[in-house]
């Protein structure tokens, strides 16, 4: 079986310990808290940390990666990356540039952009359809100008480039992660990605996912790692558990949570609407849990994936153990404030799935955001 790899998440705006407060947060993400972060996350056996890209992010994500990579030792960093931001003949010589510089710790994160409204912040208004093909393409040219050999050319109607020189070349490939429920994002994962991601959702709704795309793997005459990205909030107790990710939202401005209502409206990706749909199946029953230890609570102050794994130590790491049964190797866990809840799933969840649990450890989690 392959190796499981656990990453977190690199948080680069303000970050505290509630979500969907009208202020922001009060921890800053200066370069100093988030090499401390990166730092935190691999002595807590983390491999890899994602940096997410989105306009209201305090930080421009490709920058402040590099400038992390720079100070710390470690831990990686999963950057991710929109197509229709970047030149992809100039991105795949920034990228191999940052792997030649941090060798085994630059992965890319291709990322299509889930809201009309979002994408037109950076001056893209292409249709759902156009971007997808432009997403292909830009994978595509991302191969084979670290693969092919100099120089190197390529002619479409999205891109072109003449006798393109990439030298040197990357010393060893680059991963590409890609995620996207359409049939469109799943027959681009098939052919060019190396690990798809999904969001958390119903345990059933995975399932299928995964059956469709070992269809397509099949298709493709390709093999894929799979990867779940999700939040979680885990305490020594059940019931502590339960009580903290309460608290995570219990600051939700009434207006803010109305700004996440009015931009479901641009909403066009197919991922993003299917966790919209399990926040608004959740409130019409009553409660925000899904299923078992999967609560939908985060959906209510962010976007993105919008749940997040709840339970003591056992539970979480049960429920882990169950998505690898399924196939799923690959972890992007969360929380909220990040560095504190880093320590604390490597501390309480991570000695679990490594098999190290009955080694001496020191519980620091006394000294980290309480739950009540």
């Amino acid at each position: 079986m392959t190796q499981t790899d656990y990453l977190w998440f690199c948080q680069l705006s303000s970050d505290g310990e509630f979500i969907g407060t009208k202020e922001k947060p009060p921890r800053k993400p200066t370069l100093e808290y988030v090499s401390s972060l990166i730092e935190t996350a691999a002595e807590m056996g983390f491999s890899s940390l994602l940096t997410a890209t989105n306009y209201h992010s305090e930080l421009e994500n490709y920058t402040a990666a590099i400038a992390a990579l720079a100070r710390t030792k470690g831990a990686g960093l999963l950057i991710a990356v929109r197509p229709g931001m970047f030149p992809p003949a100039m991105y795949a010589k920034m990228v191999a540039t940052a792997q030649n510089l941090f060798p085994g710790r630059v992965r890319i994160n291709i990322v299509t952009g889930s809201s009309t409204a979002e994408n037109a912040m950076y001056g893209d208004f292409e249709r759902h359809e156009v971007r997808y093909e432009r997403t292909r393409e830009f994978m595509k040219i991302l191969r084979q100008l670290w693969d092919q050999p100099s120089p190197s050319s390529y002619k479409s109607e999205l891109y072109a480039f003449e006798n393109a020189v990439l030298e040197p070349k990357p010393t060893e490939r680059i991963p590409l992660y890609f995620g996207g429920a359409s049939e469109a994002a799943q027959r681009i994962a098939a052919e060019l990605a190396d690990v798809y991601l999904l969001w958390g959702e119903k345990r059933e709704m995975i399932v299928d996912r995964l059956n469709q795309m070992k269809v397509l793997e099949q298709e493709y005459g390709r093999t894929l790692r799979y990867g779940l990205r999700c939040h979680v909030v885990v305490r020594e107790t059940e019931e502590e558990a339960v009580a903290a990710a309460e608290r995570l939202i219990s600051r939700v401005d009434p207006a803010v949570r109305a700004t996440f209502e009015k931009s479901y409206q641009h909403v066009d990706s197919a991922g993003q609407q299917r966790q919209i749909d399990l926040l608004r199946e959740s409130l019409e029953r009553g409660d925000l849990w899904i299923e078992k230890h999967l609560w939908a609570g985060v959906g209510m102050a962010r976007s993105g994936v919008g749940v997040a794994l709840v339970g003591n130590p056992q539970q979480i790491a049960a429920k882990l153990e169950d998505y690898r049964s399924l196939g799923i190797d690959t972890f992007i866990l969360s929380g909220y404030p990040h560095f504190e809840e880093c320590r604390r799933f490597g501390e309480l969840v991570m000695p679990l799935l490594t098999g190290k649990a009955n080694e001496a450890r020191a519980i620091l989690t006394d000294s980290v955001a309480p739950v009540a």
